[in-house]
């Protein structure tokens, strides 16, 4: 009856709002000097790709997840070593979660967790089948072996927001969830059973051709018969270096990294099984242990296209086709050099709830990249390298990971969130600068009816070394950096009226 009860309440809030436990990502750490820590809070329930800057007790370098109610409300999230509540309190016993020699006497963490615990697609937050408030954490603690490598263990904690007056409280952390078994750093992925209650967990086995299976029922965590991957995936080579990602109908799963290349497996939502199992060869392997490229994988919302990048490359392969290997792979654009400050190269890619796919560096910048059509075949999904200029540094490749929370939805995410972004974003297109690289002297190629804004040149530390005013008729502008060093620097011109809050960007190279 119980049980019976909690489904009806369930199938009440999608008729309502939608699923939206994804709709709230946090991101970056606190470059100023200031005291206190100031993070970047994403919000796409008010309607945008919008930020706020929040005070908040932890950092966001590297893994995070935050959790939502139906309606979009901050429950909760952690950064992997910190358990914080929707008042931006570390909740109680929820400061010292993945704590072991690794995070406190081998890497140098301090206690304030103000950066994150380290790692990539490590970490999920799924609600208890059996309990509406009550929360599981699955996450991997790194620890050495014998043999003087990181392993990972998978563990488990525990958030129950019945207590401290609906705060939530951490009832348990660091539980192991199987004994023997040791996970690859990365590919942790979830997504409902079909009885739309009960949760699936397939994680890649180290030093294997396996694919562990969990369920998540109203008893707990059980693990499942383990299943073939066709694939090796050694610690050395695979570990931590991609991602696997369902389906948004969650008919499919999919492995990527670029030495074992893509897997596609239709998934069984109901048996939790992996059956027609395709392997796609994308890039080359690696000459040698230095070649190591890290990268992920994502889908299109219609469940067509899947989107792999590696650190200079990001290509789209249509699951549709007949012949995937020899018609159903297409490039889309190569990394074009842009440092903001550092290197804005390809990484991680997540599906956001407006249907577009945000990338980010594994370098940390001040710029995310968005393929703002990704249900567009090839070239037209328009993706835009450093397509979203961010307020303060996003943090090294900490995009968060969410299971498909609508997958048993008629419509995946929603479209009509505007493309308008919150009012400390603003959204880049390309600016042509010639000649590029120059000796000093260079022409812009202005857009059409901009006649009046500010032109700023950044060098590579981020600072303004050149300001000046644009005030023009002409459809170009000259300008010389002759006095500036060589190296590379940004361009950014911003229009005087700018409602939909646009600047125009480009790299050069003063040679």
């Amino acid at each position: 009856m119980k049980k019976l009860i909690w489904i009806f309440s369930m199938l009440v809030c999608v008729g309502l709002f939608g699923q939206k436990q994804d709709y709230i990502w946090h991101l970056g750490t606190d470059q100023g000097v200031e005291p206190g820590l100031q993070t970047m809070e994403v919000n796409f329930g008010r309607g945008a790709f919008d930020v706020k800057m929040q005070d908040s007790p932890v950092g966001f370098a590297h893994n995070n997840m935050a959790i939502c109610d139906e309606g979009g409300q901050l429950l909760f999230y952690t950064n992997g070593c910190a358990i914080v509540n929707r008042n931006h309190e570390i909740m109680p016993n929820g400061h010292r979660m993945n704590w072991d020699s690794f995070f406190t006497e081998i890497t140098g963490w301090n206690e304030d967790c103000d950066t994150g615990y380290p790692g990539t697609q490590n970490m999920l937050i799924l609600e208890d089948p059996a309990y509406s408030e009550g929360h599981y954490l699955i996450h991997k603690s790194i620890y050495f072996g014998n043999d003087g490598l990181t392993h990972t263990e998978l563990r488990s904690s525990y958030v129950d927001l019945a207590l401290e007056n609906g705060l939530g409280n951490v009832l348990y952390v660091d539980s192991l969830v199987a004994e023997n078994y040791v996970p690859l750093p990365a590919y942790l992925s979830a997504i409902r059973h079909e009885n739309q209650i009960d949760w699936w967990i397939l994680q890649v086995i180290e030093e294997s051709n396996q694919i562990s299976t969990f369920l998540i029922d109203e008893t707990g965590i059980h693990r499942q018969e383990d299943q073939n991957a066709y694939e090796f995936f050694q610690l050395h080579f695979s570990g931590g270096g991609g991602t696997a990602r369902f389906s948004p109908d969650g008919t499919k799963y999919s492995i990527f990294h670029r030495v074992n290349d893509l897997h596609i497996y239709d998934f069984d939502r109901g048996t939790g099984l992996l059956t027609n199992h395709q392997k796609i060869e994308l890039f080359d392997s690696p000459q040698d242990s230095f070649d190591h490229k890290f990268g992920s994988v994502e889908w299109s919302p219609n469940g067509r296209f899947i989107y792999t990048c590696v650190d200079d490359t990001l290509l789209q392969v249509d699951s549709w086709e007949t012949d995937i290997q020899n018609e159903g792979i297409r490039f889309i654009d190569e990394y074009n050099g842009t440092l903001d400050p550092f290197p804005t190269t390809f990484r991680l890619m997540a599906l956001a709830p407006d249907c577009k796919i945000y990338m980010c560096s594994g370098n940390g910048s001040n710029s995310y990249h968005v393929i703002h059509n990704p249900n567009e075949l090839g070239t037209s999904c328009d993706f835009v390298q450093n397509g979203i200029k961010l307020p303060q540094h996003s943090g090294s490749a900490n995009i968060p990971l969410h299971p498909r929370w609508r997958v048993d939805e008629e419509e995946v995410c929603d479209s009509t969130i505007t493309s308008i972004f919150g009012q400390d974003v603003y959204y880049r297109k390309e600016l042509r600068l010639f000649p590029n690289p120059t000796d000093g002297p260079f022409t812009i190629n202005l857009p059409d009816k901009l006649s009046i804004g500010t032109i700023v040149i950044y060098n590579i530390n981020g600072e303004i070394v050149i300001q000046q005013e644009l005030s023009t008729s002409l459809n170009r502008h000259q300008l010389n950096i002759s006095d500036l060093p060589e190296g590379n620097y940004r361009l950014e011109v911003y229009p005087k009226s700018n409602k939909d809050r646009i600047f125009y960007g480009a790299q050069i190279i003063k040679l």
